[in-house]
């Protein structure tokens, strides 16, 4: 298995690699960044989560001479969430080269965003929207921009971008070099690359999956503050050999940690604002088999593989359907059966139950003496009044609008609640929306135009499923 170095990356860039705790390429670097590095145009088919970011963006900090303050690269994204994480991972992995990464998006103040373009700025970073409108107020400049990259452009076809997109790319230099990442390629998005991009090498692979079918997979139901008795008790019945316990944040991990040790329970903890040095030595001893318990979040623990895990534990119930995957496919490896155990409030049911239909699994109920699991029967839920088609006969004559709502399958959406959502929260009636549609990390809804303005204000800031939702109308062509 190739190594980063084995990829040609310069020193800086692999000791930030190592920081952050990135132990071996994934499939779609290991194949792009050679070709990004010789100068090759890549247009990529992959998944969330399948390390798109890096794979473009590591040779792109290579090709980025930090003494020159110019824009040299541009990366494209549909959405400002997209645009935020794209940022800060291009600023971390390029901490080491000095190298200044300007974000440019929509809802935050354009004066603020322009003056960092005005005082340099050798990587933009943007959405689509707001970097038309900063070449049109003259403050972004792409005639130096000769590495450019398109992320998620099926997502930019479906927010209708892509005419935006052309007029960008043709501000770029024609040598430039250009790169597509795309979940799927649609006719519209081929025609873009054909236009756009020369002889580009086409690479397509797909998430990493991690069974999940040796998984013993339970739940507890457990008020907020009963929580650390109850994952001490889970922890003592279950005498696990090797469990990583998942916590949300990094707070939360060292407040758990402190009681289980106060307790008499052994952990150790691991997150982001530790020392390198120390999430170093709390990693080797866990690998080792030297500590038998690990309090940890999402991100610290991506770089352990650890065939060793008896157990997982959600003491904070994941994000995602696909997070929840990634968790507990931990445990259950090279042949061997692993138990997840997943704590939620009364609350969270719901939160549960999305899980289970999205990740297509059964979680029972965990007995505390070993007996055999039961499935407790599903608490009737508010929303089985509405009905679940979301395709509402039009309305002859009344004009339409779209809404977007920034939230999508990667948060464990339905159309169901991006209808609810906007039913809840308006005097519309479930016949007044029509053509909900969910996509990866955002949803669409039309509502009657007229409302669209006063709907979204009145769903922009609600939270379904955890996740406080950002609302706005789409713009018209």
């Amino acid at each position: 298995m190739p190594t980063f170095a084995d990829l040609g990356l310069s020193q800086p860039i692999l000791d930030a690699l190592a920081h952050l705790g990135y132990e071996t390429p994934t499939p779609i670097q290991e194949q792009a960044i050679p070709a990004l590095r010789e100068g090759r145009d890549v247009m990529g088919q992959a998944q969330t989560g399948t390390g798109k970011t890096a794979a473009f963006g590591l040779p792109m900090l290579e090709y980025v001479d930090p003494e020159l303050p110019e824009v040299q690269a541009l990366v494209l994204t549909p959405t400002r969430e997209l645009c935020i994480q794209v940022t800060q991972a291009l600023r971390a992995y390029g901490e080491n080269r000095g190298i200044d990464v300007v974000a440019v998006f929509g809802g935050a103040p354009i004066r603020d965003q322009a003056s960092r373009l005005n005082r340099g700025g050798q990587m933009v970073v943007g959405t689509v929207g707001r970097v038309m409108d900063m070449i049109n107020r003259h403050h972004l400049i792409l005639d130096g921009a000769r590495y450019v990259v398109l992320d998620e452009a099926d997502e930019m076809l479906d927010l209708g971008f892509l005419e935006d997109v052309e007029t960008i790319l043709a501000r770029c230099p024609q040598g430039r070099q250009t790169a597509l990442f795309s979940a799927t390629i649609p006719r519209e998005v081929r025609r873009l690359a054909e236009k756009f991009m020369h002889d580009p090498v086409e690479i397509q692979v797909k998430a990493a999956t991690l069974t999940i079918d040796t998984v013993e997979q339970f739940y507890v139901e457990v008020g907020d503050r009963e929580k650390p008795d109850a994952l001490t008790r889970v922890l003592k019945a279950e005498r696990p050999e090797q469990a990583i316990v998942f916590v949300r944040t990094k707070i939360g991990v060292d407040r758990l940690a402190r009681k289980l040790n106060d307790a008499g329970v052994r952990v150790k903890a691991l997150h982001g604002d530790m020392s390198q040095g120390q999430r170093d030595g709390v990693m080797i001893a866990f690998k080792g088999g030297r500590e038998r318990l690990l309090i940890a979040t999402d991100v610290a623990a991506r770089g352990l593989d650890i065939t060793g895990v008896s157990h997982v534990v959600n003491y904070d119930i994941p994000n995602s359907p696909d997070i929840y995957v990634h968790r507990i496919g931990r445990t259950g490896r090279a042949g061997e059966a692993g138990r997840a155990i997943t704590l939620i409030t009364p609350k969270q049911r719901r939160e549960l139950e999305a899980i289970e239909r999205h990740a297509k699994t059964e979680i029972d109920e965990w007995s505390p003496n070993g007996d055999r699991p039961r499935r407790a029967p599903s608490k009737p839920k508010r929303e089985a009044r509405r009905p679940r088609h979301t395709k509402p006969q039009s309305r002859d004559g009344v004009p339409y609008a779209k809404l977007i709502v920034g939230a999508g399958r990667a948060d464990g959406f339905e159309p169901a609640d991006v209808v609810g959502a906007v039913v809840d929260n308006s005097h519309l009636e479930n016949h007044d929306v029509r053509h909900a549609r969910v996509l990866e990390r955002f949803s669409f809804v039309e509502v009657p135009e007229e409302r669209a303005p006063e709907v979204a204000d009145k769903v922009n800031g609600k939270r379904v499923r955890g996740r406080e939702l950002r609302v706005e109308v789409a713009k018209r062509k």
